[in-house]
């Protein structure tokens, strides 16, 4: 079963990332949060689906369902987007696993209502001034870097608030 109104939600969500390097700057300490969370949440599913090799960008969707299918024309709609966006773009790749997590709709939560939505910290961070890169073994924040550790590292830590009160919180203390 493919969630085909989720999916086309997601790819509206990430169509709209802008890359602002002075919202970046301003929020560059939650955004080292919730790109923290973001490889967290991912390995805790990468665990319990048996996805460790892809990880932390790997498909989780297939994992849990090898099944969801994405309409073509969506995928296609994120590329062109891709082709013009630049400075920090969202990933192609990014971009189609989060469509792909969204097409699953309730099922994940159905299956694993133990665990957080693995994609949910990184689109928060698109939103706090755009998306990333990946260089080193760490993820390039425009104001910063943050190392990917391994799976079972990422997976043990305590997990984060990622409400906007508790990320403008944090924003003003740096």
């Amino acid at each position: 079963m493919t969630d085909t109104t989720a999916a086309e939600r997601m790819v509206d969500r990430l169509l709209a990332v802008k890359w602002d390097d002075d919202v970046a700057y301003q929020r560059r300490r939650s955004r080292a949060r919730l790109a923290s969370e973001f490889l967290r949440r991912t390995a805790q599913w990468a665990l319990a689906v048996g996805a460790i090799e892809s990880w932390p960008f790997g498909d989780l969707a297939g994992a849990v369902d090898p099944a969801v299918a994405v309409d073509p024309a969506l995928q296609a709609r994120l590329a062109l987007d891709a082709a013009t966006a630049g400075e920090f773009p969202v990933r192609p790749t990014d971009a189609a696993v989060i469509v792909r997590w969204a097409a699953l709709g309730s099922l994940p939560r159905q299956r694993f209502p133990e665990l957080a939505d693995p994609y949910e910290p990184l689109l928060v961070m698109f939103g706090r001034g755009g998306a990333y890169t990946v260089a080193n073994g760490a993820i390039e924040l425009g104001y910063g870097t943050l190392p990917i550790l391994s799976v079972a590292e990422r997976a043990s830590l305590a997990p984060q608030p990622i409400d906007a009160a508790s990320l403008d919180a944090l924003d003003r203390e740096g």
